[in-house]
């Protein structure tokens, strides 16, 4: 009564749905035994770090959170997931290459995609986020994961950039800093080209700045050819400017073939393929069961569609 009082009804009534939603995600994930299944990347099972009721009444919220996002991940960019799982299996990227997740995020895809490597492939998590990188680091810990490298930092096309950001750093976007709270950037050349790693898929989620970090992964894409994913705002951001620049290392770019839910409606995932790899072999991709399967088709065509 005294919240009621002092803040008002809607702000009581805040609290409590604020309750009910972190319950709900309890008991789903309590009903999973906190694991994930990846069924569209060969049914790799993920545990997740284990949250107790009274936890989630009290405190960790914030590991409740990560935790249900997480859950939903293998019904996100499904398409792309299944896409880059199909080149693995029918070695179109070798699985003795390493990988870069940039803007790795909760690590959903640097946990996924290191199963999928062999020998002395490792996965480069890289975000400027300490507490996603930690909580990335926390489910390795409980899979066994081993073969991924975290790294704490902000790249550009070069490295010594200020950037300046938006509101929380575990999900933003940059810019060039116009204030003294900046971050000095690193790049994925002065990264990656001081160690001895080839690599075989570049993966680049970076909130708009896609086109500065590739900038800056010239020598690793010239020298090793991978295979590069990249999002774009197709209503938002110049598209031309990043495919002109990936073409003139000459590679082929594709559309992913689907709408992203959750997301902008203009939120699409890019495919470039080194021009001299030719294409891979990918399962042939039913169009009018996609719905089934939680693949929504941008347009009527195949799963990967050329620009």
């Amino acid at each position: 009564m005294q919240i009621i009082k002092n803040q008002g009804l809607f702000e009581f009534l805040k609290i409590i749905l604020n309750r009910f939603e972190k319950l709900y995600k309890y008991h789903y994930l309590k009903n999973t035994n906190f694991s994930v299944n990846f069924f569209h990347e060969g049914d790799i099972i993920v545990k997740l770090p284990k949250v107790t009721f009274w936890q989630t009444i009290i405190g960790r919220w914030d590991i409740l959170k990560r935790n249900s996002d997480f859950a939903s991940r293998p019904t996100s960019e499904v398409l792309l997931r299944k896409t880059i799982f199909e080149m693995y299996q029918s070695g179109y990227i070798c699985s003795q290459l390493s990988i870069i997740d940039i803007g790795c995020w909760i690590a959903d895809n640097s946990i996924v995609w290191s199963k999928l490597l062999s020998k002395n492939g490792v996965v480069f998590a890289i975000d400027p986020s300490s507490k996603n990188l930690n909580f990335g680091k926390m489910i390795a810990k409980i899979n066994n994961i081993e073969n991924i490298k975290w790294v704490q930092a902000v790249c550009a096309e070069r490295e010594g950039i200020r950037l300046d950001f938006d509101g929380s750093i575990d999900h933003t976007s940059f810019y060039r800093a116009t204030s003294n709270n900046y971050l000095i950037s690193k790049s994925i050349d002065s990264i990656i080209m001081n160690t001895s790693s080839v690599i075989g898929l570049l993966h680049v989620d970076v909130e708009g700045f896609e086109l500065s970090v590739l900038k800056g992964s010239e020598e690793v894409i010239l020298r090793d050819r991978p295979v590069i994913t990249f999002e774009q705002h197709i209503s938002k951001e110049n598209l031309e400017l990043i495919t002109e620049h990936i073409k003139s290392y000459d590679y082929r770019i594709f559309m992913i073939n689907e709408i992203l839910p959750g997301n902008a409606l203009d939120c699409r995932n890019f495919l470039a393929l080194p021009s001299e790899k030719g294409l891979p072999s990918l399962k042939k991709f039913e169009q009018s069961n996609g719905r089934d399967i939680d693949i929504y088709s941008a347009t009527i065509g195949p799963a990967i569609i050329e620009i």
